[in-house]
């Protein structure tokens, strides 16, 4: 369990996620290999990190594709949930070593959950960082893609996903402008408008200063937080968003705590970042914030 072990101590290991079935379109569905493509690794080594390439996760190629309500590719989430959750749990039971999941679509964090509380761990909490509350509830008349409803899954009774269920007080989503529509009870969250009034510092502290002690926390980071004019490869890109500096300061205090235990980075889209640029941006945040020879200089 990370909970003791120092920044120094950790090592992280990089899972690929092949995955695009809680999408609606393609565009995020090899992206690991842009992030190994800018060095992601040796980026990481070079800021000190511990750091293990285990490849790309081997999803079933049989995932179905189609259209039909009220979960678009239903059951493909659910073969991809487990089938990542078996594979990161052998890393999970080893204090300190924290599984990340890159190029995975928002309906991952299902599959994180799960594998934090098959190990009957301490209290899970997430750190949902995205510029959406992905809570959006299933109806039989709309197909809706499985990366917008992750919240509410985790959240509520339902035949999509045993559980065990999470608290909605068990989820702190960071960064939203657009609610999708959810009801999704705002008392644990910080929108776009909070963060810009108390500063993204002051909201990433009061953040985990409301998670217990004890808890092991998975932080999902949807790169549609950060806007459109700093970030446009994101799968779903909008005028609103963080801008880099807030992004960089949000992931420099979160990723330090003690309590991580995993870590998704979802929805860059390697079909809008040709020459890799925004990939590479993306690991400058991640260096910057998992580094520990440049601690001192964090914002």
């Amino acid at each position: 369990m990370s909970g003791a072990i120092s920044s120094q101590e950790r090592i992280y290991h990089i899972f690929g996620v092949p995955l695009r079935t809680g999408s609606f379109f393609p565009g995020n569905e090899n992206d690991a290999q842009a992030y190994r493509e800018v060095q992601i690794l040796q980026r990481l080594e070079v800021a000190g990190c511990q750091v293990r390439d285990e490849g790309d996760l081997q999803l079933p190629s049989y995932l179905p594709h189609h259209n039909i309500a009220p979960i678009k590719n239903w059951p493909g989430p659910r073969i991809a949930w487990d089938y990542v959750s078996e594979h990161i749990r052998p890393f999970l039971q080893q204090p300190g070593h924290i599984p990340l999941l890159l190029g995975c679509d928002c309906s991952m964090v299902v599959g994180g959950v799960q594998a934090l509380s098959e190990l009957n761990w301490r209290p899970i909490h997430v750190l949902y960082i995205d510029g959406h509350i992905d809570g959006v509830a299933p109806q039989a008349h709309e197909c809706v893609s499985a990366a917008a409803m992750g919240l509410w899954l985790i959240t509520q009774q339902s035949p999509f996903w045993p559980g065990p269920l999470l608290d909605p007080s068990q989820i702190t989503v960071i960064g939203w402008h657009d609610a999708l529509g959810s009801t999704w009870e705002e008392a644990g969250s910080y929108s776009l408008s909070r963060l810009r009034e108390t500063g993204a510092r002051e909201i990433a502290q009061q953040a985990l200063q409301g998670i217990a002690d004890e808890a092991t926390i998975l932080l999902h980071f949807d790169i549609d937080v950060i806007s459109k004019h700093a970030m446009p490869a994101a799968y779903a890109t909008d005028e609103a968003g963080l801008n880099l500096a807030e992004a960089r300061t949000l992931l420099n205090v979160l990723l330090s705590d003690p309590r991580i235990a995993l870590i998704e980075v979802a929805e860059y889209a390697a079909l809008r970042d040709l020459e890799l640029s925004y990939a590479s941006t993306i690991v400058d945040l991640l260096v910057g914030a998992l580094g520990t020879k440049n601690n001192v200089a964090k914002p």
